[in-house]
């Protein structure tokens, strides 16, 4: 049972990212990257065991996505555009780790 919950949850996130991709394009992974790593950091903050896992691997693990980024960046790379490559990577991982740093700090408050 434990399987098919995290495979529901899995898509929910994947359905999720690719909405923000389709509604927000060349920003639409970064916010997904960004509100996924917000949901994991709350969660960790907040829950524990099985339903933990539901949320940090299945939505936010579906929802956020390094391999999609890689792509871009190595378009941006490939095509010249450095600056917009290094400038990509440095937003996700800035945002996320905020990101992660506010959700979990307010996780471990609710808890």
């Amino acid at each position: 049972m434990i399987i098919l919950i995290l495979a529901v949850a899995g898509a929910v996130g994947a359905v999720l990212r690719l909405t923000a991709d389709h509604y927000l394009p060349r920003r639409g992974i970064l916010v997904a990257n960004t509100l996924g790593s917000f949901v994991a950091g709350v969660t960790a903050g907040a829950l524990s065991g099985v339903a933990l896992d539901l949320w940090v691997t299945g939505v936010a693990g579906a929802l956020t996505t390094f391999s999609t980024v890689s792509v871009s960046t190595a378009r941006d790379a490939l095509s010249g555009r450095f600056a917009a490559a290094v400038g990509c990577w440095a937003a996700h991982l800035a945002l996320g780790m905020l990101a992660v740093g506010v959700g979990l700090s307010l996780g471990l408050r609710w808890s």
